[in-house]
């Protein structure tokens, strides 16, 4: 009896940016393209032309987003990745964002726009860890991150002190990172007391 090998799924296509307008003309039951250009008052000769593949710019991608309903993000990087040269196209096509992103993506991008260059180089460091940890140390880790944030700052100390102390004689690579932390917190929350009592 032969084997069957397993499917392996392909990752769907990116959209281009003229199959998003023509997905958008027919979701929104125009009859053709001339008659999506009249009602949504765009020159007809320019839209047909992005319809057939030319890319415009980005303010004329975000009028045609607005007007047809599309995600104006979406557009534009589309437009961007299909301008890009072979070699970039990956990074764009791994931006989640172009397809199936929920919720959870949009939030972290939110979060992540709002990051200062510190906050970027610590999330740098826990993606990389994340991403080579088992999915139960970062469940405990983050346990212990959440409970960490919810201690008051005398208990903060003590949990530093506490750890510190019983990794004293390990000679583990991520324990100088952990030391050098704690210090700047210290010096962080004794200027922010000083601040205050001025």
């Amino acid at each position: 009896m032969a084997l069957k090998s397993p499917r392996i799924q392909e990752r769907p296509q990116p959209k281009s940016v003229a199959s998003m307008i023509r997905e958008a003309i027919e979701r929104n039951d125009y009859k053709d393209v001339k008659e999506c250009a009249r009602t949504i008052k765009v020159p007809y000769d320019l839209f047909n032309k992005v319809v057939g593949g030319h890319i415009p710019k980005d303010a004329q991608l975000v009028d045609y987003a607005k007007k047809l309903n599309i995600d104006s993000r979406e557009l534009i990087l589309a437009a961007y990745r299909e301008k890009a040269p072979d070699d970039m196209k990956r990074y764009f096509n791994s931006v989640l964002l172009l397809e199936d992103h929920n919720d959870n993506v949009r939030e972290t991008l939110e979060l992540i726009d709002a990051f200062n260059a510190d906050q970027m180089q610590e999330l740098l460091k826990v993606a990389r860890m994340i991403r080579n940890s088992p999915r139960d140390y970062c469940r405990k880790a983050i346990a212990l991150l959440t409970l960490y944030q919810q201690m008051n700052s005398e208990l903060i100390e003590y949990f530093d002190s506490l750890i510190l102390l019983s990794l004293r004689n390990d000679d583990l690579s991520g324990l100088e990172e952990f030391k050098q932390a704690i210090e700047y917190q210290k010096i962080a929350r004794s200027g922010r007391r000083s601040r205050l009592h001025a």
